[in-house]
């Protein structure tokens, strides 16, 4: 009987596909600061790959001050692959596109940038982000978006 055990318990561990990381996923909340004097907030769903990738769904609401008022709402998909990770510390690359509407029109707004991604226990993470964007179909004076975001990651699952 035992020997039945054993070998059923040895073919059900060389038959499951076990990864680290694969798949966890978090919920994030930031709010940042563009440098044209405008913030940011965004709501993203992050997917863990493999190798400590991860894909970012996101919703960003943005609004600008000064003489051209926008608001703007958009959605999107970021891939993050891992440039550097230590035991808590991680920094990814950052490489997307949103679409959705400010004010007057549509906008599409493919964006690179970096993040760092420090653990501060139970799967939280603290984050600091830099988001360079290049507004299609917006306004001539506001094409570039480059700002710093912080914000906190929760793991779900």
């Amino acid at each position: 009987m035992k020997k039945a055990l054993f070998i059923a318990f040895t073919i059900f561990l060389l038959g499951t596909n076990v990864k680290a990381q694969n798949g966890t996923k978090f919920l994030s909340l930031r709010g940042g600061y563009f440098f044209n004097d405008a913030f940011s907030t965004t709501l993203s769903l992050d997917i863990s790959t493999k190798y400590f990738n991860q894909n970012e769904i996101f919703a960003e609401y943005y609004q600008k001050y000064g003489e051209v008022k926008t608001k703007s709402v958009m959605g999107g998909l970021v891939l993050k692959p891992v440039l550097w990770r230590n035991v808590n510390t991680a920094v990814r690359l950052r490489m997307g596109a949103g679409l959705g509407s400010n004010t007057e029109k549509f906008i599409l707004a493919p964006q690179a940038g970096f993040e760092f991604a420090q653990s501060i226990g139970h799967g939280f993470d603290f984050l600091i982000i830099n988001r360079n964007q290049y507004v299609l179909f917006g306004n001539l004076s506001e094409r570039w978006r480059v700002g710093l975001e912080a914000g906190i990651r929760i793991p779900i699952n």
